[in-house]
């Protein structure tokens, strides 16, 4: 069965997915929009996209179209992916899930009303080092997990490009730029853990300074009113604990390489997805201490690798990988940090939405076809 696909946005990122999609048998993109028709046009022109638009809209309207993924900038998440949803058409969007919690939260009701699938483009898990990891984790080989340390930290990388710099557009800075991939990830590994309590910090120490170069391109620096530097602490209903930090810009050693360390009583581990050694484990035998680093991993582009499964959840073969209520929980720790910093006080966490809703496999449900 081909499946039929919409591209709403078509900014970088949406060039990522097509990538995907094309790797794939039996799909066709068929539409796609953007606020910014011409450059939606010469998207479709490059990938060969019968359908253009620069309403999101008419794409939702084209008969026959089983998903799309959403590919514009974070304060145009949720009501593109809420409306696709509400017709009953399956959403792959970008991170984060939307700007707050809140938007997320609806777009979790959506989906469950509309009976579509609904799952965030955190590519990260999909890394053949995170998901060798995960196995490990899974098959107990670290032992009860009760600790995380998670770190996504440039030197200095302020986006040059787009509106990441204004609260507006993206709902914040560094935090829920590349810390919310940091964040998913390493929460995932930890198997998920439901937060229960969250305190912050996030500070504004060089984005708005004339005089502050940044290698990434320019911006206006009046118009920069967002975080270069978050720091949190989050306490888990099991027990476990986590410490976060992410930045743009700081006086430290290059950080590019993401790491995130996770303990267990039984083992430990750091994972590094882009550096030459990406996982290094740390364990016992006996009395002897022992190093241990996996080696060889598949090269493969994360992003395809997202995709490919995204088309095999659509087929109804695979169960969605990365979970809105679990893109929700990392979005309200986000939310968190940012209220704990600016009351100054360690914010209670609720959980009112926590199960599991339409994103199980199944014909159904979980097939290019279920569309209303």
């Amino acid at each position: 069965m081909t499946i039929r696909v919409g591209i709403i946005g078509c900014g970088g990122i949406a060039n990522e997915h097509m990538n995907g999609y094309q790797a794939c048998e039996d799909v066709k993109v068929t539409a796609c929009a953007d606020l910014n028709l011409e450059r939606a046009k010469q998207f479709a022109k490059k990938y060969g996209i019968p359908k253009v638009f620069g309403d999101y809209r008419k794409v939702l309207e084209q008969k026959q179209i089983n998903a799309v993924s959403v590919c514009t900038p974070n304060y145009a998440h949720a009501e593109p992916a809420i409306a696709a949803l509400n017709h009953g058409i399956h959403v792959l969007c970008e991170k984060p899930i939307a700007m707050n919690a809140g938007e997320a939260a609806k777009m979790l009701k959506a989906a469950r009303t509309g009976k579509a699938l609904l799952t965030i483009g955190h590519h990260m898990r999909f890394i053949p080092c995170s998901q060798f990891l995960k196995n490990m984790i899974n098959e107990g080989d670290l032992g009860s997990i009760y600790y995380g340390r998670s770190q996504a930290l440039r030197r200095r990388g302020v986006p040059g490009w787009g509106q990441f710099h204004i609260k507006e557009k993206s709902g914040g800075g560094p935090l829920i730029d590349i810390g919310v991939h940091a964040l998913d990830l390493i929460l995932w590994l930890m198997g998920s853990p439901e937060p229960a309590t969250v305190s912050g910090n996030v500070y504004t120490k060089f984005g708005n300074r004339p005089d502050f170069f940044s290698r990434w391109g320019d911006y206006k620096r009046e118009d920069y009113d967002v975080e270069d530097f978050a720091c949190g602490y989050v306490k888990f209903t099991n027990g476990a604990a986590l410490s976060l930090e992410a930045c743009w810009a700081a006086h430290l050693p290059e950080m590019d390489a993401f790491p995130q360390l996770i303990l267990g009583d039984k083992g430990g581990a750091l994972i590094a997805p882009h550096a030459p050694e990406p996982v290094r484990i740390s364990t016992t035998r006996g009395e002897t201490l022992m190093n241990i680093i996996p080696a060889d991993f598949p090269d493969v582009r994360p992003h395809t690798e997202e995709v490919k499964h995204w088309v095999a959840c659509l087929r109804g073969e695979k169960e969605v990988l990365v979970k809105p209520e679990e893109s929700l929980n990392v979005q309200r720790v986000i939310d968190a940090i940012y209220t704990s910093s600016e009351s100054g006080h360690e914010v209670i966490i609720n959980q009112p939405l926590s199960a599991p809703s339409a994103n199980k496999p199944g014909k159904k449900n979980a097939t290019a076809g279920s569309r209303k």
